[in-house]
């Protein structure tokens, strides 16, 4: 379940080309937008995460909506395939055709860090005493 008490907070890639943060729900999306008007439908590609670009791909709104039937693996691939999109916009940003191999795999993993730890604060406590490790099948390990 998600944590009533979860705010959205912005943080910023690598060489600071962009800002992204993680949204639960409606109500979430509502408080990034200075006018509520102006907030876009939480979840609105019909997806389990999503991620929406801002003022040019400059802010970045993660997406993801009830975790409830979902593993921590499950949930981290999704956080992760969204971590990727971020990089792929901000390496636009930059500028960046062809970046190093790793310096394109640490942007990825901070990012991604990032997210997971978002994650982790916007979740109830009751989730946060499960395991944290489901192997393939969704089978503790």
């Amino acid at each position: 379940m998600i944590n009533t008490d979860y705010v959205p907070e912005w943080y910023i890639t690598p060489f600071e080309h962009s800002k992204y943060t993680l949204a639960r729900n409606q109500l979430h999306m509502d408080l990034l937008f200075d006018d509520m008007d102006d907030s876009d439908e939480f979840l609105s590609m019909g997806c389990s995460a999503q991620v929406d670009y801002y003022d040019g791909g400059k802010h970045c709104i993660v997406q993801l909506g009830e975790t409830q039937d979902k593993s921590l693996i499950t949930i981290h691939g999704l956080l992760l395939h969204e971590a990727v999109h971020i990089w792929q916009r901000t390496k636009h940003l930059m500028g960046e055709k062809e970046p190093s191999i790793e310096f394109e795999a640490y942007s990825i993993q901070r990012i991604a860090q990032d997210l997971f730890s978002m994650f982790q604060e916007s979740e109830s406590e009751a989730r946060k005493k499960k395991p944290t490790y489901f192997g393939p099948g969704g089978g503790k390990k």
